[in-house]
């Protein structure tokens, strides 16, 4: 029996790359390979053509037969079937329509295969890769597609629609989905303003990611890495939201660590692959808004870490606790009537107060506004609703709720006081989303240091220890104090641990 197998080791995701040969190596198949590697998943080749190409740009280009190409393709579904597929320079009518065909059945008996799709039509520099024809024929591949990512150039040619402003983005973006592709990304470098700015559309979603051009011509095989390290990140289990928040910080990463084998720094070198984005820095912006987005900060906590987080749900515990020494508590409350509620967040905030604690409203902001809470907390799905000026303005703290890369990144645009991580395991107290402890502590190293972090979701005795090895500087908890035997005891432990 095989090793591997024996000792249940777990094999990398298989991810595929149909395009065309870089004999540079920056960009194409060779810069493909080095992201799947780099990310942790195995890469396989298409090879769709052999271009003559250095760090000046391509000199020339041959398209590989459709008898080997194919052939390519078929080797590799029969023995090395993908998580996800990259699909990049596809150079004849004949290469987009095999595509098709095979990703088309390989879809129909497994409809779990991410697919995206950079249609790169000509490098930087050097000659044009695809005809009028090849670009009519891609109609036939994108209701495969589930994700798309031209630039804005790319975007106006095979729409034929301009792209002048942000209307006119959304509309194009539209019109691909339109064609049957599932989300697009339209790529902003090339604007002309100082800020990168992306957009990703879906049928129910729209976000845009800015982040400031970096001052370099050491970019190269920018569009090849983004599109094959969002395959990597799907195939590794990431939402295509996340994968693309990611995606986006990895190429950030990979062009301020550029390098180029030209010791005065004149000739274009290409993106570096550096591992997995840990630097906050190296992540955008994500807003449901077009503009740049440079907020004030929230309130700063007056600690990092804010120790042990009680959520409770009545002001009776809410007392019990603030009594033995619990200094951050949240009150979450549900289904209570408006004037019951209104009362009940009044005293709350005045007990907290005389216990100088640090009381955190969930989800009532107008309230917490009027009665002058320390803080409010929100969840990712209340933050399109909240008036998050009117928070800020009236000097409250703000906690937000994140689940994840697209979540944190979002929740970090408005610089609250703190962020909360979960749920790090399953918990009875609602649904929720599960993270687990490798994302806690991935995310730890990327946010500690900038916010205070709070760890939430199903943390008991007998686990909160390898949360806090995460280095995460606040647990929050609600069975494991309202269902002990003795909260007293309970808390008093608990308070023990953290500190």
């Amino acid at each position: 029996m095989n090793n591997l197998a024996e000792n249940n080791v777990a094999f990398p995701p298989i991810v595929w790359t149909i395009a065309a040969s870089d004999s540079g190596g920056g960009a194409g198949v060779q810069a493909d390979i080095k992201t799947f590697f780099d990310l942790g998943v195995h890469g396989c080749t298409a090879i769709t053509g052999l271009t003559a190409q250095n760090t000046q740009g391509v000199h020339s280009l041959e398209c590989v037969s459709d008898d080997i190409f194919e052939k390519q393709l078929h080797a590799l579904s029969a023995d090395l079937p993908p998580v996800a597929i990259k699909i990049g320079v596809l150079l004849s009518v004949n290469q987009v329509r095999i595509v098709s065909r095979l990703i088309g059945t390989m879809i129909r008996k497994n409809n779990n295969i991410f697919v995206v799709f950079d249609p790169v039509l000509a490098p930087t520099v050097g000659i044009n890769f695809a005809s009028a024809t090849t670009r009519a024929a891609f109609d036939e591949l994108y209701p495969l597609i589930d994700l798309l990512t031209p630039n804005i150039p790319e975007a106006e040619i095979l729409s034929e629609l301009p792209i002048r402003n942000n209307d006119e983005r959304q509309a194009v973006a539209h019109y691909f989905i339109g064609k049957g592709v599932s989300s697009v990304l339209i790529k902003g470098g090339h604007s002309d303003t100082q800020y990168c700015q992306d957009m990703w559309m879906s049928t129910s979603q729209r976000f845009w990611l800015s982040q400031k051009k970096q001052d370099t011509i050491h970019s190269h095989g920018t569009g090849c890495v983004l599109s094959s390290a969002m395959a990597a990140f799907v195939a590794q289990g990431k939402a295509v939201c996340d994968a693309v928040v990611l995606a986006n910080a990895y190429i950030n990463k990979g062009i301020r660590l550029a390098t180029t084998f030209d010791v005065r720094q004149q000739k274009r070198g290409a993106v570096s692959q550096t591992g997995w984005p840990s630097d906050l820095g190296d992540f955008p912006q994500v807003s449901v808004y077009p503009e740049p987005i440079d907020r004030a900060a929230f309130a700063v906590c007056d600690a990092q870490c804010l120790g042990l987080y009680p959520v409770v749900d009545s002001l009776d515990w809410l007392n019990k606790l603030l009594l033995i020494g619990v200094k951050t508590i949240q009150l979450r409350v549900k289904n209570i009537p408006d004037v019951e509620l209104e009362k009940m967040i009044e005293q709350a905030i005045i007990v907290g107060k005389q216990h100088n604690a640090r009381l955190f409203i969930n989800d009532y902001w107008s309230l917490a506004i009027k009665y002058n809470a320390y803080g409010v907390h929100l969840g990712q799905e209340d933050m399109v609703d909240a008036d998050v000026d009117a928070i800020r303005v009236a000097g409250l703290h703000l906690g937000i709720s994140t689940h994840s890369e697209y979540e944190f990144a979002y929740a970090a645009t408005f610089k609250p006081s703190y962020l909360a991580i979960g749920a790090i395991f399953p918990t009875d107290t609602k649904e929720v989303v599960e993270v687990g402890l490798d994302n806690l502590y991935r995310w730890v190293d990327t946010l500690k240091g900038h916010y205070p972090l709070v760890a939430i979701g199903g943390i008991q005795m007998n686990n909160i220890h390898s949360v806090l090895k995460s280095g995460v500087g606040s647990i929050a908890v609600v069975s494991a104090i309202t269902k002990a035997n003795d909260y007293v005891a309970a808390t008093q432990r608990l308070i023990e641990i953290i500190e």
